[in-house]
C-alpha cells in the first residue's frame, strides 16, 4: 500500500511539472518549459539530455525494459520528452528523440494496451515530422 501510495504521489508530482512545462510554452517561453522538461526527465527518470540526444533507440529500449516502468509513468514519460523537442527542428538531436518516444507509444499499445487520443495525436505529429524530413 505504501508503495502504491508513494507510485501515485509521483504520478501527480510528475502530472504538475507537465502542466506547469506547457504553461510556460504557452506563455512564451519555450526554452525555460523545454529545459524544465529535461530537468524533469533527469530528475525523475535519470534521463540526463546528452544521453538522449545521442543514445540509440535499441539502448533506449533496454534501459526501458529494465526500469519495467507502469503504464502510468511511461506516458508521462512520453509527454516529457515530447515537450524536449516540442516545437520540432530539423536537427539530429531533436530525430533521436522523437525515436524514441515513438518507442515509448509503441510500447504502451503492444504492452500495456493502452492508447489515448492525445497519444495518437502525438503519433501523428511524429510520423507526419519524420517522414517529411526523408522526402526533402
Amino acid at each position: 500500500m505504501i508503495r502504491k501510495d508513494f507510485i501515485e504521489a509521483e504520478i501527480q508530482k510528475l502530472g504538475q511539472i507537465l502542466a506547469k512545462i506547457l504553461g510556460l510554452k504557452n506563455d512564451g517561453n519555450v526554452d525555460d518549459g523545454i529545459d524544465l522538461a529535461f530537468q524533469a526527465l533527469s530528475d525523475t527518470f535519470g534521463l540526463t539530455k546528452e544521453y538522449l540526444e545521442t543514445s540509440g533507440v535499441e539502448d533506449f529500449q533496454l534501459f526501458l525494459k529494465t526500469n519495467s516502468y507502469s503504464a502510468e509513468k511511461l506516458n508521462l514519460l512520453a509527454q516529457l520528452m515530447f515537450e524536449t523537442v516540442y516545437p520540432f527542428q530539423e536537427e539530429k538531436e531533436t530525430i533521436l528523440i522523437l525515436h524514441k518516444t515513438a518507442a515509448i507509444l509503441n510500447l504502451l499499445e503492444t504492452e500495456h494496451h493502452q492508447q489515448s487520443f492525445e497519444n495518437i495525436a502525438r503519433r501523428e505529429q511524429i510520423t507526419n515530422f519524420l517522414n517529411n524530413l526523408q522526402y526533402e
